[in-house]
């Protein structure tokens, strides 16, 4: 195992991460930590770009290409048809336009703990939260990070029955199911919530005593309307059918076919929802969709890009160094396991790709040094949402695109909420369970 190969991995993670965060394409960006990652590994640079980099590129594309559209059109239809502005006047008047970040971290949990994928929720959502915030004049960067603090934080990792990725790939390898430990679970999961909305709070605050407001991009529609235009707008109660509709057809349909056709599907009847109910309220049908399609795309290929050198990194041979040095580490069994699957998630920049790495590898090791099953399913899965939102994390540069925000602008707050929050959690978890709560 070549020393310049690992320092090579390193330098393109950290060449990926910088100019990521620098404001440079992606794309790009990928192409480049790649070649680096390549040529200090010492291996076919056509091979792994032709195969493992565009293979992993090509299947991430494959696979969400219909859920990607489908997530654009209908936050296209629920903005331009007035639905998402009546769904958020209708909250602000029930819970406070004040409240507008409890209302979006509600909402978009709620969605994400219905088995919505993240990638969905922030088509689905941004609309709403754009009206909401503008509302309560609350700076525009905080939007990404609060609905992930719904989306990407405690539902997908330490509520108990959460259909996540990372909660359900641990079942196969342990034997457990998606409830395991549910003390633990809720009891991180509250403590999760509220240190993200604290610190969400404490930035509000902060901003405006600076003096700071909600400063709308230049394709985001929140012009204010007239109490003639606002009585114009759909009821709220039909507003949200369509929403409801995917919360419904995704339970319906859990276990009876694949996840993501699943979704698919749900998107595919919220979609054709929308048009039934918002038909004579939608001017330009046919741009909506063209604008839809062409937004997708530069999301799904930005996101699939990262994936892409998750690839390649996976393909060389410093990877596999990486994995053997977390999975070696000399501590406690839970805490070697919680920093193994960190280091594996911060590497591919993946929660369920580092925790399948590391289940593939180790699951079993851990099971016969007698840990409970049950409680190392619930805190390797927390452990997988800590450094799996660096940069380079496919869902930041979808939300990222989809909000029209920079790195500078929005990720520290993401980096909060997504790494320093999950971390929090798994601490909290790590000690409820030596504590002997399950």
């Amino acid at each position: 195992m070549s020393l310049v190969g690992v320092i090579g991995l390193l330098v393109g993670l950290a060449v990926l991460i910088i100019l990521t965060y620098k404001g440079m394409h992606v794309i790009p960006v990928s192409l480049i930590a790649s070649l680096i990652v390549i040529l200090s590994n010492n291996v076919d640079i056509w091979g792994v770009l032709s195969g493992d980099y565009a293979v992993s590129m090509k299947n991430f594309v494959g696979n969400y290409l219909i859920m990607f559209f489908l997530g654009s059109l209908l936050g296209e239809l629920l903005s331009l048809s007035g639905a998402a502005r009546s769904i958020a006047y209708k909250l602000a008047d029930v819970f406070g336009a004040k409240r507008s970040i409890l209302i979006v971290v509600l909402a978009s949990a709620i969605l994400s703990y219905g088995g919505v994928s993240v990638f969905v929720i922030v088509f689905s959502v941004y609309p709403l939260t754009l009206f909401l915030f503008s509302e309560a004049d609350i700076p525009k960067k905080l939007i990404p990070a609060t609905i992930l603090l719904g989306a990407g934080t405690f539902t997908m990792t330490a509520l108990p029955g959460s259909p996540s990725l990372p909660n359900i790939i641990p079942t196969t390898y342990l034997g457990t199911t998606p409830t395991s430990a549910p003390v633990i679970g809720v009891i991180t999961a509250i403590v999760m919530f509220i240190v993200g909305y604290l610190y969400l709070m404490s930035r509000v605050k902060k901003y405006k005593e600076m003096g700071l407001h909600f400063v709308p991009g230049k394709n985001d529609r929140v012009e204010k309307l007239s109490d003639e235009e606002i009585a114009k707008l759909p009821h709220w109660g039909i507003a949200l059918l369509p929403i409801l509709s995917i919360f419904v057809v995704i339970f319906a349909l859990k276990g009876k076919v694949d996840s993501v056709f699943a979704v698919c599907i749900a998107l595919f009847a919220g979609v054709t929802l929308g048009y039934i109910l918002f038909w004579n309220k939608i001017n330009g049908k046919l741009e909506i969709t063209n604008k839809s399609a062409s937004g997708s795309i530069g999301a799904l290929l930005n996101t699939a890009s990262i994936v892409g050198f998750g690839g390649t990194v996976r393909a060389v041979p410093a990877f596999q160094s990486f994995v053997n040095f977390a999975l070696g580490l000399s501590f406690n069994p839970i805490i070697s396991a919680v920093l193994a699957v960190n280091v594996i998630a911060g590497i591919t920049g993946s929660s369920s790709g580092g925790i399948t790495i590391f289940m593939e590898a180790m699951a079993q090791h851990y099971l016969a040094m007698g840990i409970n099953p049950q409680v190392f399913h619930r805190i390797s899965t927390i452990a997988s949402g800590v450094l799996d939102s660096l940069p380079h994390a496919g869902p930041n540069v979808t939300f990222l695109a989809v909000t029209s925000l920079t790195y500078k602008e929005a990720y520290p707050h993401m980096f909060f909420i997504t790494c320093v929050v999950p971390f929090v959690g798994t601490v909290s978890a790590i000690l409820l369970s030596l504590v002997g709560l399950v």
